[in-house]
């Protein structure tokens, strides 16, 4: 009788214990994939290979246990915690799934309900080139919503024609049933995927490779700006050869690196010149406005009951956000009790009038083109002083905006205002 005491005590203690790693867990993933149909598995594995099926969405929409959620996207998005990056670990079969720890059939049969109604993209193999269900989804937003010399960059003249003038499309598959699309072209624009699916899933959208040169995005952001705005003595000095400074200045405005690339006479050297010269740091930004700008200033004064000269302001890397009054007060360094008033930005521009009779006519509406070329979310601030301030008429007037480097620049002044 103790013999059969012990024996039942010991039979319970082993049903306590957590299930071992190897033996059970094998066992309940090959039940558990024998519950599925075949379609079920493959919406499945389509679902939490995904690289949009994230812990939120795990968790709060198919409603799976959090340990679970974070077990599964740590497997898929490998050692470097992103996906799609070049390390993800996809599952291949629903007992490696199974496998994965807190995974168990509730949460299969959870995806398993979440996947029908909601499928993730689904792969395509197209001309032997086969596409994940995230790389068919960017390549069709990307060659649906890219400009012509983007496709052009990636591809083949003949079959970057075809497949512009195609357009729209819904699958991959309608891509190589384009004339001149084969297996060579479905492959570049497979290894275009990853910048597209960030540009569609609002990360990056600029970077790529383009004649050879890599750009990540914030140099690519500055690049485009060098190659719309930047003179000919900016390229020429920052290692753009003189015949390919005028082509890319003949050429203007781009909408993408890919379009400066294609751009007739623009090569290799010119796009990695175009690079080195963006790696400058934030400060090109800068350069750039006060480059155009600063030769404008001793042609005008801001016009007031006394005219007096203009100057340029800047504060690096505050322009992450629209600039506001509170902004400008803060940054101008003003004593307290100053006041901040918005006003119109095109009464700015009104107010500038030529400094001399032989200043350049021009340099007001020069001034006005930086700001509408360089700058986005420019603001009119008026600083008053406290009331009672000997300096009560004199008003500190700022026309500020932001670069596309994260700044804020422009002018300022003092209009005298009784």
């Amino acid at each position: 009788m103790r013999r059969i005491a012990s024996l039942v005590l010991l039979f319970l203690a082993a049903c306590s214990e957590a299930p071992p790693p190897d033996g059970s867990e094998a066992a309940r993933s090959a039940a558990a994939a024998l519950q599925l149909s075949p379609e079920a598995e493959a919406r499945i594995l389509d679902f939490v290979n995904y690289p949009g099926s994230v812990v939120g969405v795990l968790q709060n929409q198919v409603g799976i246990h959090p340990w679970a959620a974070v077990a599964i996207t740590a497997h898929r998005d490998g050692a470097d915690g992103v996906s799609p990056s070049a390390d993800d670990a996809y599952f291949t079969t629903i007992a490696e799934l199974d496998a994965v720890p807190n995974v168990d059939d509730t949460v299969l049969q959870q995806l398993d309900v979440y996947a029908a109604a909601h499928p993730a993209p689904a792969g395509e193999t197209v001309e032997g080139v086969s596409f994940r269900g995230w790389e068919s989804e960017s390549v069709v937003w990307g060659v649906n919503h890219a400009d012509s010399a983007t496709i052009h960059n990636l591809l083949e003249a003949r079959a970057a024609n075809s497949l512009y003038t195609g357009r729209p499309y819904t699958r991959v598959a309608q891509m190589g049933a384009v004339t001149w699309v084969g297996t060579t072209a479905l492959a570049q624009l497979r290894a275009h995927a990853l910048p597209w699916w960030n540009c569609l899933h609002g990360q990056t959208c600029l970077a790529g490779t383009f004649d050879g040169v890599t750009f990540d995005e914030p140099t690519a952001v500055t690049a485009l700006d060098l190659a719309n705005q930047a003179t000919y003595a900016q390229l020429t000095g920052h290692g753009v050869a003189g015949a390919q400074a005028n082509d890319l200045i003949a050429a203007r405005p781009y909408t993408s690196l890919a379009a400066v690339a294609a751009t007739y006479g623009i090569g290799t050297a010119t796009m990695d010149a175009l690079r080195t010269y963006a790696q400058g740091g934030l400060s090109t930004c800068i350069t750039l406005w006060s480059n155009a700008v600063s030769p404008q200033l001793p042609h005008v004064l801001l016009m007031s009951e006394s005219d007096l000269p203009v100057e340029l302001v800047s504060w690096p890397g505050e322009g992450g956000s629209a600039p506001t009054a509170a902004t400008v007060l803060a940054l101008a360094g003003v004593p307290f009790g100053y006041t901040a008033e918005v006003r119109v930005v095109s009464n700015y521009f009104r107010a500038l009038e030529p400094s001399s009779s032989s200043a350049d006519p021009w340099a007001a509406a020069n001034i006005e083109n930086a700001f509408d070329t360089q700058l986005t979310d420019v603001i009119y601030v008026a600083l008053h002083a406290p009331p009672g301030s000997p300096n009560q008429a004199a008003v500190q007037v700022f026309l500020v905006g932001r670069t596309s480097c994260g700044d804020l620049v422009g002018i300022k002044s003092i209009a005298i205002e009784t």
